[in-house]
């Protein structure tokens, strides 16, 4: 009899479609007109003109499966079955991404990125993209990366494709967070924007604008030597310098991400000193 070897799509191990090409050869052969195939090796296709290819398609699910063949001489010599196996994976990985750990804001555009991925084949690649539509090039899986935000302030997504052994791509799937590389504004009135005053603890006024929360603020005297940051509020008690004269007050905001505003100022005249008069008679 002849004697066969089947190869199921070039010999891989896996596959993510379930029609594969099968490669037939045959060796001991006067001539060999016929061949059949199976799934089991007990259920046979009926027997067709041989070749030495043909598209064949797996049965679902997923798992390990086989393919048998049998050919047949002129002499009616039928070959002992011959059987190639592959793994069927249609399944997609599953997955995530967190930016920053899942941060709600960012002040750099490079970021940090967490990645998670379960197939059950394993899982071999992933690729990236700012706006789900351009794609990174396909790079080893691993469970953190490094990325780039699209520049220009404000909510930024990142996708994330991962692909398994077999092929199949799972995704995207994404994450946010809010760029902000802008320091915040604002600003500080002394005493309700009163010109003077004779007692030297004043009260602040102070407002704060950004895009994202503002955390924290400071005070100086000169705008060179600054206290300790402090917890944002609209108002605080401050004690100006001794003297009588003009005084200046400054002051920064920081927010959430440590973007700090440029020095913001008032200034009021302190006047401790009461007036004179004379009396003429």
């Amino acid at each position: 009899p002849p004697v066969c070897t089947v190869v199921i799509a070039g010999g891989a191990t896996y596959t993510a479609q379930p029609s594969v090409t099968l490669s037939l050869s045959v060796t001991l052969l006067v001539s060999v007109p016929l061949r059949r195939f199976s799934h089991d090796g007990a259920t046979w296709t009926a027997w067709e003109s041989y070749a030495t290819m043909r598209t064949w398609t797996l049965p679902l699910p997923d798992g390990v499966r086989a393919v048998y063949a049998q050919v047949q001489d002129t002499p009616g010599n039928l070959s002992v079955a011959c059987s190639d196996s592959i793994i069927l994976d249609t399944t997609p990985p599953t997955g995530f991404v967190l930016v920053n750990g899942g941060a709600l804001y960012t002040g750099v555009p490079t970021v940090t990125l967490t990645l998670g991925a379960s197939d059950t084949n394993g899982v071999v690649q992933m690729r990236f993209s700012n706006n789900g539509t351009t794609w990174s090039s396909w790079q080893p899986y691993a469970v953190t990366a490094a990325w780039t935000l699209a520049s220009g302030d404000g909510l930024k997504t990142v996708y994330v494709e991962y692909r398994d052994v077999a092929g199949n791509i799972g995704g995207p799937f994404s994450d946010t967070i809010i760029l902000d590389t802008t320091p915040p504004g604002g600003s500080i009135i002394i005493d309700s924007g009163a010109t003077y005053t004779r007692i030297p603890t004043v009260t602040l006024t102070l407002e704060a604008t950004d895009a994202i929360p503002v955390t924290q603020m400071r005070f100086s005297h000169d705008g060179l030597t600054w206290g300790s940051w402090e917890p944002y509020a609209d108002s605080r008690l401050w004690n100006l310098t001794p003297g009588d004269g003009v005084k200046t007050v400054y002051v920064q905001f920081r927010d959430t991400v440590g973007n700090t505003s440029a020095p913001l100022a008032d200034s009021i005249i302190l006047d401790t000193t009461p007036p004179t008069c004379q009396v003429f008679i």
